[in-house]
């Protein structure tokens, strides 16, 4: 466990209960994760949504946290366990604050989203899925870890207008270009376009090549991007 305590709050039945928007702090939410508390962290996430649209809280009050849970691992604060609960739970966490979907979200263009071959972490591509389905996309989440042959297969196979992968480690460099090569070749009609997430895109990463048509670590800036693909847009960005 953390040496951080949770901040005490009273008991709680997470549908109906109110807090102080002030109190919603990446503090509370870590110390939540890394005690595998999903419930209570899906209650804080799903009062953050109240005041501010999904992409903008998961781009702050959630990556902020994840960031701390991060920070005290790497100073030995956290142990390997910490991180790894942390990260089960918020997945939880997230599947309770799923956005519903009516019937319209069965027709909107297909999102394809994937972790590149040897990729495991997940969250980034969870996270891009609800905002898109907000937003009227489809989406088929193929998981962690898609072999290449697997991903170009099902893009040939189905009509599909965006495919995100998510890579963090530079070591899948090779397996990442390999995929956003066998997507290009999948693309008969040339209108798929390619959206890359994850912290290889962070600045002073490496060079990719073949380039992704959008990439980046902003929910916000994915969203608004896929967005441009529904209204015409689309053209090469980074």
């Amino acid at each position: 466990m953390s040496d951080d305590p949770v901040p005490p709050l009273p008991p709680v039945d997470p549908t109906t209960a109110e807090v102080p928007a002030a109190s919603l702090s990446p503090e509370l939410l870590a110390s939540l994760l890394t005690s595998g508390d999903d419930e209570l962290a899906a209650w804080t996430l799903q009062h953050a949504l109240r005041e501010s649209p999904r992409a903008v809280v998961y781009d702050g009050l959630l990556r902020e946290a994840m960031h701390l849970v991060d920070e005290r691992w790497a100073s030995g604060r956290w142990s390997v366990a910490d991180e790894h609960l942390a990260s089960r739970t918020l997945m939880r966490a997230l599947e309770q604050v799923r956005p519903k979907q009516g019937p319209e979200g069965r027709v909107g263009p297909v999102a394809v989203l994937a972790g590149a071959a040897g990729e495991q972490h997940m969250i980034g591509l969870v996270c891009l899925e609800q905002t898109l389905q907000e937003h009227g996309w489809t989406t088929a989440n193929l998981g962690a870890d898609v072999p290449t042959e697997d991903l170009a297969r099902y893009v040939a196979e189905n009509e599909v207008s965006l495919v995100a992968l998510s890579a963090s480690n530079p070591a899948r460099l090779d397996a990442l270009s390999a995929a956003i090569g066998a997507v290009r070749a999948a693309d008969r009609g040339g209108h798929i376009r390619v959206l890359l997430g994850g912290r290889i895109t962070e600045p002073g990463g490496p060079s990719i090549d073949p380039a992704p048509d959008w990439a980046g670590t902003s929910l916000v800036e994915a969203t608004a991007y896929a967005t441009s693909l529904e209204n015409g847009g689309g053209g090469a960005t980074d």
